[in-house]
Formats: structure tokens, C-alpha cells, sequence
């Protein structure tokens, strides 16, 4: 059996034999099943007579009122996670020296794309010295996907670099959207640059504001990707970021 074994400060290596240790993490850490009184429960169809005249349909021994949903409620739909320390310092610099080789383009949005997001991003491949990479994060999508209750495939698009300098900031937004993207369901920032290397450049959420400690150099935030959040304005020197999203069929 060959398996990948990860170690702090290192990009992984692949061994023969069992591991010392399996990551397993189990379905979503949890709240018991409850049940709520359903108001009214919508109908499976409508059928239709010879004479036109529609009916409603519900399963055998069902009816619309006086019904109950039992259901395991999430409480993480609305939460975030803070990490520290996903990435070493040394690995922050390895990241940041590879972006900035990779060719970069200008963010785009669809809103006001000149004014509403300003920054230089690059697209960080799937190729084998980028490996250790791709699975250092996919083990902290593993982990979050139980956590979060979240059904998750993978990557979809490639890991992001990005850099906001003076001025450059990205306005409120959600990362979910229309075609390949309405396939995000969590969303993953690292802080690439020294906090004292720029000032400015706060991730912020609508209503929960922003943590100081999301600027710890190597922190990880995960959040839903439906929640709206924006990255302030830099005013002082540059924010680099590496930005994720965990993958699925969409959500139902």
C-alpha cells in the first residue's frame, strides 16, 4: 500500500507499509436529531383529470398540515473557522515565490469588475513539485467537510495566489455563483505576508466583522462559500493570500 505522510514543515513524502498515524475524521461533529412542527408540508405533485381539474398530491398517510420535520440542524451554516499555523513561515515564502513567477492577471468581477475588485492574482497548477501543496490543504478540507457537514469532491479550480497592494481591495461578495462556481461550498483563506508588512486589507464578514488573528501569518479561515465578505482596502505595503475552494454537487 503506498501512502503520503505528512509532517510539520515538510512538503510529504510517499513510504511503503502502514502509517503511523490515519487521519480520519468523522461525519459532521453533532447536534441529535430533532423534530419541528411542519406547517405545512408542500406537496410530491399535481395531477391533472380528463376534465382539467388539478389535485395536489402527498405520500400515503401524509397530508399538508399537522406534520413534523425530523432533521439534525447545522449549526455551522453561519460559521467560521479560524486556523493557525496551516503553513510555516518557510512554506508562506515558498508559496509567495511561486506565485510570483507564475504569469498573473488582473481579479475580476462581474460587478463594476474596474472599481469593484482591484488585485493581481495567479493560478497555482496541479503540477508534481506543487503536489505536496494540493494535499497539505486537502487534508484541512477533509477535516473541515466533517465539521462543517459539507458533501465535498475536490478542487475544481486550481489554488490561488493573490496580492493586494496599495489601494487594491476586493468590495462585498460571495464566492458561490453561476455555472462551475455554484459547485463551491467552502472557501479557504492563508495569510501569505507578515502582519507588520501591511496595514489595511482586512478579511471581513457581513455581520461578524473581521478577527485580528486571520492575520497571523500561515492562519487558515474557512467559511461557507455563500457567505458575503470582502478584503478591505491596503493602505500600506502588500497582503498576499492563498484562497481555496472545496468542491461538490451543489448544495440541495
Amino acid at each position: 500500500m503506498q501512502a503520503l505522510v505528512l509532517r510539520r514543515g515538510t512538503h510529504g513524502r510517499r513510504q511503503s507499509g502502514k502509517t503511523r498515524q490515519r487521519l480520519r475524521y468523522a461525519a459532521m461533529t453533532t447536534t441529535p436529531t430533532v423534530g419541528a412542527p411542519l406547517l405545512y408540508r408542500f406537496p410530491t405533485g399535481v395531477s391533472v383529470d380528463a376534465a382539467g381539474v388539478g389535485s395536489l398530491q402527498w405520500p400515503p398517510g401524509t397530508g399538508p398540515f399537522n406534520a413534523a420535520l425530523q432533521a439534525q440542524p447545522n449549526p455551522m451554516v453561519a460559521s467560521i473557522q479560524w486556523h493557525a499555523g496551516v503553513l510555516t513561515a518557510a512554506e508562506c515564502e515558498t508559496v509567495v515565490a511561486l506565485g510570483r513567477q507564475l504569469p498573473s492577471m488582473a481579479g475580476r468581477a462581474e460587478l463594476d469588475p474596474e472599481n469593484y475588485r482591484v488585485s493581481q492574482i495567479a493560478w497555482i497548477p496541479p503540477e508534481p513539485a506543487n503536489h505536496w501543496l494540493y494535499h497539505k490543504l486537502g487534508v484541512l478540507f477533509l477535516q473541515a467537510a466533517g465539521q462543517f457537514g459539507y458533501e465535498m469532491e475536490g478542487f475544481v479550480d486550481a489554488l490561488q495566489f493573490t496580492e493586494y497592494g496599495p489601494s487594491q481591495h476586493f468590495d462585498w461578495h460571495m464566492d458561490i455563483g453561476r455555472d462551475q462556481t455554484s459547485l463551491r461550498k467552502l472557501s479557504l483563506t492563508i495569510q501569505l505576508s507578515d502582519p507588520q508588512d501591511y496595514d489595511g486589507g482586512m478579511l471581513d464578514f457581513v455581520g461578524l466583522g473581521s478577527r485580528e488573528e486571520s492575520r497571523q501569518r500561515g492562519s487558515a479561515t474557512l467559511f461557507p462559500s455563500y457567505m458575503a465578505h470582502r478584503v478591505t482596502p491596503v493602505t500600506r505595503g502588500v497582503r498576499r493570500s492563498l484562497v481555496a475552494w472545496g468542491s461538490g454537487r451543489p448544495f440541495r
